[in-house]
């Protein structure tokens, strides 16, 4: 047995405090293979360290576990060195990872750089983290394939999953990503491994190809299967996986979670203004689902994106509009659907509100302009600070639309200091849907 110590925690502190960590995109450089996971109020972030800025070849050299509860600062949780696992001493093979919470603890599997998976464990997310077996977990010479990017899930039935592999044809062999089930205890399996078929010959690869970057979860009723940022789903979680699409991001090691009734997309690429594959950067951006359950990465936040160096959870008073579905924290019924153009927020009802947190360069008693539709009268949306019982700016007026397709821009002024805000619109009237809200921004 051995046991991860902390010992490059202060390291990697100094790292953040040197600006190595971001409060914006890119959210770490020299990182890679993010793997997102929720639990106890936070959002926590498995990744790992690519060696230099020069490598040639992938060399990763270490696991870092962060966390954050805005999405914002990030914290780092864990530093899990190799020496620590039976990988030994000075080992650059610690691929991708990803984390399960249960049973009070925190379980660690890793890839050995594709050839086996290794598991580790932790009372809690700071470790420290014990290899219990000292030996692989998942060794080869078990599985159907090679063991890339070993991802977590939990059904909502309890049922705990291990999904890894390659998917392609590549020396004169199928392979498919594969999925195991995992026993209550978190360290032991259940039966074998299964292949995830697709409905088409090579999968998400081609004769020639097999590609790993797999990520796997579920929305509603519906398992998808992820490589980067291309998808596939099904209705049983054995498959077949279906249709193919794109998040419209679809480059690097992905993944897809919900926190505080926002989905977000984390993903890795060569890291600016490096140009080199082999080090790389973890960016994040807001994940809509249509309402076919087509996946969309929100372009404002990808590399491409006039807002990517902002990142998710910051907004700017200055911005021509601030979509709705940009919120960072909303009541649980309010319903994120599509609407005429993009997105909107919908289902909103007595008491329910959204927060968008760090609007900066907000103007003193500045006016705030509301984009909505509604088929009610007597409505109102509260703006208010820090929380949806906290100090009143202002107060907005919504009226009757004649339609829920029909919008109209409806405005109030603030009672607000020159700073920045962190806000709450509180919605306000009768029994039943109030308002749908596309969009907001700010005017003098």
């Amino acid at each position: 047995m051995k046991i991860i110590s902390n010992s490059l925690l202060l390291f990697l502190t100094i790292l953040i405090n040197s600006g190595s960590l971001y409060s914006q995109n890119p959210i770490i450089r020299g990182y890679a293979d993010p793997a997102m996971k929720v639990h106890d109020g936070k959002m926590y972030m498995a990744i790992g360290k690519d060696d230099a800025i020069g490598n040639k070849g992938f060399k990763m050299t270490y696991w870092t576990i962060i966390s954050s509860t805005d999405l914002r600062d990030w914290k780092v949780e864990a530093h899990i060195d190799p020496k620590d696992t039976y990988l030994g001493e000075a080992s650059t093979r610690c691929w991708a990872a990803d984390l399960a919470f249960k049973n009070d603890k925190v379980y660690f599997y890793f890839s050995n750089a594709g050839e086996e998976t290794g598991m580790l464990v932790a009372d809690k997310p700071d470790g420290p983290y014990v290899d219990i077996y000292n030996k692989a977990f998942l060794p080869k010479e078990m599985s159907k394939n090679y063991e890339y990017d070993p991802t977590t899930f939990t059904d909502d039935d309890g049922r705990h999953y291990l999904i890894y592999g390659r998917n392609g044809f590549i020396l004169n062999k199928m392979l498919y990503y594969q999925l195991i089930e995992l026993n209550d205890d978190m360290v032991s399996l259940k039966g074998e491994p299964i292949s995830l078929k697709t409905d088409t010959e090579f999968g998400f690869g081609e004769k020639g190809r097999a590609r790993d970057h797999q990520y796997f979860h579920k929305y509603g009723d519906t398992y998808y299967l992820s490589c980067a940022g291309i998808y596939r789903t099904s209705k049983n979680i054995e498959g077949p996986y279906v249709n193919e699409r794109s998040t419209g991001q679809p480059k690097g090691h992905a993944s897809f979670a919900n926190y505080n009734g926002q989905s977000y997309h984390a993903w890795e690429f060569t890291c600016a203004p490096y140009d080199n594959r082999a080090y790389r950067q973890v960016m994040m951006t807001y994940l809509h689902y249509k309402d076919n359950g087509d996946m969309i990465s929100d372009p404002n936040f990808i590399e491409t994106g006039k807002y990517y160096e902002t990142g998710v959870g910051s907004y700017s008073a200055l911005w021509k509009s601030i979509e709705a579905e940009w919120f960072f924290k909303k009541s649980e019924g309010i319903q994120k659907k599509e609407g005429q153009d993009g997105f909107v927020l919908k289902n909103i009802q007595n008491n329910d509100y959204v927060n968008f947190p760090s609007i900066i360069k907000m103007d003193a008693n500045t006016t705030i302009n509301f984009e909505v539709a509604s088929k009610v009268d007597n409505a109102t949306i509260e703006i208010r600070l820090d929380s949806p019982t906290g100090e009143l700016l202002g107060t907005c007026n919504i009226p009757n639309t004649g339609s829920w397709y029909s919008y109209k821009t409806v405005s109030t002024p603030l009672k607000n200091k020159k700073k920045t805000h962190n806000l709450y619109f509180v919605f306000k009237g009768d029994k039943g849907e109030l308002v749908h809200l596309n969009a907001f921004y700010f005017s003098k």
